[in-house]
């Protein structure tokens, strides 16, 4: 019996350790959605308001509109069991993986509104 909770020790360091580098994988990540994400919005959102309040805009969204609802959400999808781990440590990486997918699916949007507007239809 002492060897599997020596076992269980060494599989929660373990998994301590992949979430913290799964959660600096997960920020890299989102940082480079957030400057992509802003800079498409800035550069392809047309509309009354001038290309510089565009960006403003599209930067607050990102940057506190976004992860303040991801946040939100987390919390939500840290419900989910996984790994059985504690919802304390569930909750920043269901609330990073929240964030990853909201910022990746602004960037799938952007990808045909770019063409519509190399193709002059937007």
């Amino acid at each position: 019996m002492d060897n599997n909770e020596i076992l269980d020790e060494e599989l929660t360091g373990n998994i301590d350790e992949k979430l913290k580098t799964d959660a600096k994988r997960y920020l890299v990540r989102i940082l480079v959605l957030i400057v992509i994400n802003t800079i498409l919005f800035g550069l392809l959102i047309k509309g009354p308001r001038s290309t510089a309040d565009n960006f403003l805009a599209a930067l607050n969204a990102n940057l506190l509109g976004f992860n303040i609802l991801g946040f939100l959400l987390g919390a939500l999808v840290a419900l989910f069991p996984f790994k059985n781990l504690p919802y304390k440590k569930k909750y920043l990486r269901a609330s990073l993986l929240t964030i990853l997918t909201i910022q990746i699916i602004f960037a799938v949007v952007f990808i045909p509104i770019g063409l519509m507007t190399l193709m002059g239809w937007y």
